[in-house]
C-alpha cells in the first residue's frame, strides 16, 4: 500500500486493517517532513508478521532481534535505520502532537480535501469519490475534457495558477491530464477559499474559449505565467495586463512573481543543458 495515504489514515485506522501486506509510510505530508526532506526522501517500511523474516538485514549491524533472520535479504542502505538527520523531526512531530493530535490532523486534512471537491463541483469533474461521493485527503480534478472543448490542457492551467499565487499541485497523477491537490491539515479555511475561487475563475477563462468569446492564443491560459517583464515589454495581447498579471485582489497586494514564462519542460528533461562554468574557468 502507498504510505503517502496515511494522512488520512493516521489514529483513523492503519493499513493492517485494510489487508496490506507491505506499507512504506512516506515521512513527508502525514509526519511533518517536506518532499524530498531537504534530501533523499526517507520513509519506514511496515510488513505483514509473515513477511519479517525476509526485511533487509545489515553487514555491519546485527539486525537479528529488530528485523529479518536467516531468510533476511541484503542491506538496501548505507544506514540500517534510515537518516539521523530526518527521523528526529518526525519523533518530535509525533510527540508533540499526540494520539489525539494526530487523529485531529487526519480528520482535517480529509475535511479540507472534501470541502474543496465540494467547492468545484459544477465547475470540474472530481474523480475516484467513494459510495457516499466523498473523497479522502486528496481531490483529484479531471481536467481532460478541456482539451477537447478548448485545446486548454493541465500545462495550461497549472501555470495560470501561478499568476493567482498558488505553486501548481501535482500534475497528471495518478491520472494523466488531472491535478491531484492535497491540502493537508495546514491550510486555513481562508487559503482553501482562495484556491478553489482561484480555480472556478480559471474555469471561467476556459469557458470563454469554449464559447469562442476569445481564441485560446489570445487567452492569458495560453501566455501564463506572466512576468515582470512581460509588463514593461509592449503590451499586444487580446487582454489586459490587469487581467494577466493581477487577476485577483490579493494578488495586488501579496503577488509572487514568476521569474520565467511558459517552458518547454519535456524538451528540457530530455535536453540536459549544464550550466556549470568550464573546466578552463578553474585553471
Amino acid at each position: 500500500m502507498d504510505g503517502a495515504n496515511m494522512n488520512a489514515q493516521v489514529g483513523l485506522c492503519s493499513p493492517g486493517d485494510i489487508g496490506a501486506d507491505v506499507c512504506h509510510l512516506n515521512l513527508h505530508k502525514t509526519f511533518c517532513i517536506p518532499h524530498g526532506g531537504g534530501g533523499p526522501g526517507v520513509g519506514p517500511i511496515g510488513v505483514a508478521a509473515h513477511l519479517v523474516p525476509f526485511l533487509p538485514g545489515h553487514s555491519v549491524v546485527a539486525m537479528a532481534d529488530k528485523a529479518g533472520g536467516d531468510q533476511a535479504i541484503g542491506a538496501v542502505s548505507a544506514a540500517p535505520w534510515g537518516s539521523a538527520s530526518i527521523l528526529p523531526i518526525s519523533w518530535m512531530y509525533i510527540q508533540m502532537m499526540g494520539a489525539e493530535g494526530l487523529k485531529q490532523a487526519s480528520e482535517l486534512a480529509i475535511l479540507s480535501a472534501n470541502y474543496i471537491a465540494k467547492r468545484l463541483e459544477g465547475a470540474y469533474d472530481i474523480l475516484y469519490k467513494g459510495s457516499s461521493g466523498l473523497v479522502a485527503h486528496e481531490c483529484i480534478v479531471d481536467l481532460r475534457e478541456f482539451k477537447k472543448t478548448a485545446q486548454v490542457n493541465v500545462d495550461d492551467i497549472a501555470k495560470r495558477l501561478i499568476d493567482y499565487g498558488f505553486h501548481p499541485p501535482t500534475m497528471s497523477w495518478p491520472v494523466a491530464g488531472t491535478i491531484m491537490v492535497e491540502p493537508t491539515e495546514s491550510e486555513s479555511l481562508s487559503e482553501l477559499d482562495r484556491f478553489c475561487e482561484a480555480m472556478i475563475a480559471i474555469r471561467a477563462e476556459v469557458k470563454q474559449i469554449e464559447s469562442e468569446a476569445v481564441s485560446v492564443e489570445e487567452s492569458p491560459l495560453h501566455y501564463a505565467p506572466h512576468t515582470t517583464a512581460d509588463l514593461v515589454d509592449e503590451w499586444t495581447r487580446g487582454y489586459s495586463p490587469e487581467t494577466g498579471v493581477f487577476p485577483t485582489e490579493w494578488t495586488r497586494t501579496r503577488k509572487f512573481w514568476p521569474t520565467v514564462n511558459r517552458i518547454d519542460q519535456a524538451f528540457g528533461d530530455r535536453n540536459l543543458v549544464c550550466t556549470c562554468p568550464s573546466m578552463d574557468e578553474f585553471v
